[in-house]
C-alpha cells in the first residue's frame, strides 16, 4: 500500500471506530512479532537442518545395513531357504531402524511389497519380506511416503549376483525429530514471551514511562497557563536518563522559554497599544487648547442623554456660551492673550458643574454646557447665572494686563425646546445672541428685552417607552 492511501485508510471511519493504542502497546506487539518470527525462523531452519542431516545419515547407516544382511543371508538365499531367510530378516531387524525389507530374485522395487493384510501375493521373485509391526499405522504410511529412505546391497555367491536386499528406512525417527522440533518451537515461543514481557517493563520503565511524565507535564503547562502567570515559574520537563528523551525535553524547555517570552512580548505590546489607544482615544475628546470636550464628542454624548432623557422622560439643559469681546482682547493684546482667555474661560466654566456634567468647545470663543439630570426648569436660568458669574473674574495675561471675561448664555431645555440635538442646538443659539444683544442695547422692533426661550409656549414632555 503506497504512502498516500496509507494515509487515507489510517484517517477512515475503521481508524477511529477502533480506539488508538498507547506506546507500550505498540512495543510489546511489535516485540511479540518480532520474537515469534525469529523463533519460528530459527525453528525452522534448525528443524529443515536437522532433516537434512538425519536423512542422510539414515541413508549411509541404511546402505551398511543393506551390505550386512546382504553377506548374513548369503547362505540362506544360495539354498533356497526363505523360511530361515525370513528368520534372519526378523532377528536381525527387529531393533533396527527399518520399516520394511525384502530379498527380491528379480529387479523389482521394494515399493512392489504388499501391505500386511493386504490382497494380493508376492510377486515370485521375492523371495522373503520382512514388515515392522509398529510401521502399520496411517502416520507410518504417510512418514515414508513423504520420507522414502531405500538402500539395496546384492547377495553375491561365487561372484555372481544371486539376489537383492533391499531395506525401507523407519520414518519414526523423522516423526519423533519434527515433535522435538514442534516441542522446541513451543518452548522457545514461551521464552521469547516471557523474554518479551520483561522486556517490555524495562522499555515501558525507561521509555514509556518518561514519555507518559513529559506528556503529564505539558498538559499540566497548558492548563495551568494564564495571560499574565509567566511560564517560567512553573518546573522543567523531567529527565529519563535517555539520550533522546532528554534531548526531547531540554528542546520542550527551550521551546517553553521562547513562548513564554514571546507572551511577555505581545502583553507588553498590548498594553502599550491600550495605552495609545487610550491616549488617542483622550487627545480626540479633548480640546488642545483648552482640554474641555471636542465639538464631535460633545455631539456623541448629547445624542445619547437624548436617547436616555426620551426613554426615561428625564429632563436635562443645554447651555450655548458666547465670550464677550474676545476679538477686542485679540486685537489689542495679541493671539496669546485669546488663548490664555479661552483657557481661564473653560477651566471656570468646568469647575462650575458636576462631574457627570459636560463642557465642550464648538470652536473659536463658542462654548457648550450640558447639565444632567434637571429637577426642575426653573432651576437653568440660575445655572447660567452661576456660569456668568464663574467666568467673570480677572484673568493675568501674559504680557502682564489683566482683563475681566465676559461670556454671553443661551438656554434650551429638554423637551420644552425641542426634541433633537439640532432643535436644542439651535434655540439655545438664538436665546444666546438675543441676550447678547439685550446687553447692548440693540432689540429688533418690536422685541423685549426679555428672553425668546422664556417666552416660549412650554412642550409637552414625551411619556417614557
Amino acid at each position: 500500500m503506497s504512502k498516500p492511501w496509507r494515509h487515507l485508510w489510517a484517517q477512515g471511519p475503521a481508524h477511529h471506530a477502533r480506539p488508538v493504542p498507547s506506546v507500550l502497546e505498540l512495543m510489546r506487539a511489535a516485540s511479540w512479532r518480532i520474537g515469534w518470527l525469529s523463533v519460528l525462523s530459527v525453528g525452522l531452519v534448525l528443524t529443515v537442518g536437522a532433516a537434512l542431516l538425519l536423512h542422510l545419515s539414515t541413508v549411509r547407516n541404511l546402505e551398511l545395513q543393506a551390505r550386512s544382511l546382504a553377506y548374513s543371508v548369503e547362505a540362506a538365499v544360495v539354498f533356497q531357504d526363505r523360511q530361515a531367510t525370513e528368520t534372519l530378516l526378523q532377528e536381525l531387524l527387529r531393533h533396527e531402524p527399518v520399516s520394511a525389507a525384502r530379498v527380491r530374485l528379480g529387479a523389482h522395487s521394494l515399493r512392489d511389497l504388499p501391505r500386511p493384510g493386504a490382497a494380493g501375493t508376492l510377486p515370485d521373485e521375492d523371495f522373503a519380506c520382512y514388515r515392522k509391526a509398529d510401521a502399520q499405522g496411517s502416520w507410518a504410511r504417510l512418514a515414508e511416503t513423504l520420507w522414502p529412505v531405500r538402500a539395496e546391497a546384492p547377495v553375491l555367491a561365487q561372484g555372481q549376483v544371486q539376489a537383492v536386499v533391499e531395506l525401507q528406512a523407519d520414518a519414526s525417527a523423522l516423526l519423533s525429530l519434527m515433535s522435538w522440533a514442534a516441542a522446541g518451537v513451543l518452548l522457545a515461543m514461551g521464552l521469547a514471551g516471557v523474554a518479551v514481557l520483561r522486556v517490555s517493563h524495562r522499555l515501558a520503565d525507561r521509555l514509556v514511562l518518561p514519555l507518559q511524565a513529559l506528556a503529564e507535564h505539558s498538559r499540566q503547562m497548558r492548563q495551568l497557563r494564564e495571560p499574565h502567570n509567566p511560564l517560567l515559574a512553573l518546573r522543567q520537563a523531567p529527565r529519563a536518563g535517555v539520550r533522546e528523551l532528554d534531548q526531547l525535553s531540554a528542546d520542550f524547555d527551550a521551546l517553553l522559554q521562547e513562548l513564554s517570552e514571546h507572551q511577555q512580548q505581545l502583553l507588553r505590546e498590548h498594553d502599550a497599544l491600550r495605552h495609545a489607544h487610550a491616549e488617542l482615544s483622550d487627545q480626540a475628546a479633548r480640546d488642545g487648547l483648552t482640554g474641555v470636550a471636542t465639538r464631535a464628542h460633545f455631539e456623541r454624548v448629547l445624542a445619547s442623554t437624548l436617547s436616555q432623557a426620551s426613554r426615561a422622560g428625564g429632563c436635562f439643559s443645554l447651555y450655548f456660551i458666547d465670550a464677550d469681546h474676545f476679538k477686542t482682547i485679540n486685537d489689542e493684546h495679541g493671539h496669546e492673550a485669546g488663548d490664555c482667555v479661552l483657557v481661564a474661560v473653560a477651566q471656570r466654566l468646568s469647575r462650575s458643574v458636576r462631574a457627570q456634567d459636560l463642557v465642550g468647545r464648538l470652536g473659536g470663543d463658542e462654548f457648550v454646557v450640558l447639565v444632567h439630570g434637571l429637577r426642575q426648569a426653573t432651576n437653568a436660568p440660575a445655572i447660567a447665572e452661576q456660569l456668568r458669574s464663574a467666568v467673570a473674574q480677572p484673568v493675568t495675561l501674559p504680557n502682564g494686563s489683566t482683563v475681566v471675561p465676559g461670556i454671553s448664555v443661551g438656554l434650551a431645555i429638554f423637551p420644552t425646546h425641542g426634541l433633537s440635538a439640532a432643535e436644542l442646538m439651535k434655540a439655545a443659539d438664538q436665546d444666546m445672541y438675543q441676550r447678547k444683544r439685550a446687553a447692548r442695547g440693540v432689540l429688533p422692533s418690536g422685541s423685549s428685552s426679555r428672553s425668546s426661550l422664556e417666552a416660549a409656549p412650554t412642550r409637552p414632555t414625551p411619556s417614557p417607552d
